[in-house]
């Protein structure tokens, strides 16, 4: 056996031929599917991260708008604070300035040292505006009708305190009416009631 080689017995070349063809094709139709595949994935990776990106900016745009529209509701809503404020204010002032004047008539008229109302008759005037007052006075003020009470010597009052306590009656009505509009016309503009 020496010189000799033992010889394997080879397949036909064209069946060898046709399995490393087919070996080779199958290689590449792998390693070309997964190309294919990669390409596709990464279009898909690119078409939802512009998708995201989208959805952001998007995002992004409406809270700005949101943003923007809340700004102008509260510069409205400051506005038409300052506003109602401003007219209360003015309001007052002309009441005060109208209370003012038709005291200073009251006493001017002839008449005005005249009898009117009796101490009782005033009193009983006093508890029915303190029972109508059902709102709480505020810090800054004394309790009216208990002030009123106090300092009524019982005496008959004279045609112009009664008319100043009219006058002041009216005010305090004009007063309450104001600030009910000034609450109202703000109330407009930052509600839109």
């Amino acid at each position: 056996m020496h010189g000799r080689c033992a010889m394997i017995p080879l397949p036909p070349p064209t069946l060898l031929a046709a399995a490393i063809a087919a070996a080779i094709a199958a290689a590449i139709g792998a390693a070309g599917g997964y190309a294919i595949k990669g390409r596709l994935d990464d279009a898909s990776i690119a078409r939802a991260e512009a998708a995201t990106a989208q959805c952001r900016l998007a995002s992004e745009e409406s809270m700005r708008r949101a943003a923007e529209e809340a700004s102008a509701r509260l510069s409205a809503a400051q506005d038409a604070e300052r506003q109602a404020v401003t007219a209360l204010h003015a309001t007052k002032n002309r009441l005060a300035a109208t209370e003012k004047r038709l005291k200073e008539s009251l006493y001017a008229l002839p008449t005005a040292q005249s009898c009117g109302l009796s101490g009782a008759a005033r009193g009983l005037l006093n508890e029915r505006l303190a029972a109508a007052d059902s709102l709480p006075a505020r810090a800054s003020e004394p309790d009216r009708a208990a002030a009123s009470a106090a300092a009524d010597s019982g005496e008959p009052v004279h045609e112009a305190d009664l008319g100043g306590w009219i006058a002041g009656a009216i005010s305090a009505y004009d007063t309450c009416r104001a600030r009910i509009d000034a609450i109202r016309a703000w109330d407009e503009v930052t509600h839109g009631r």
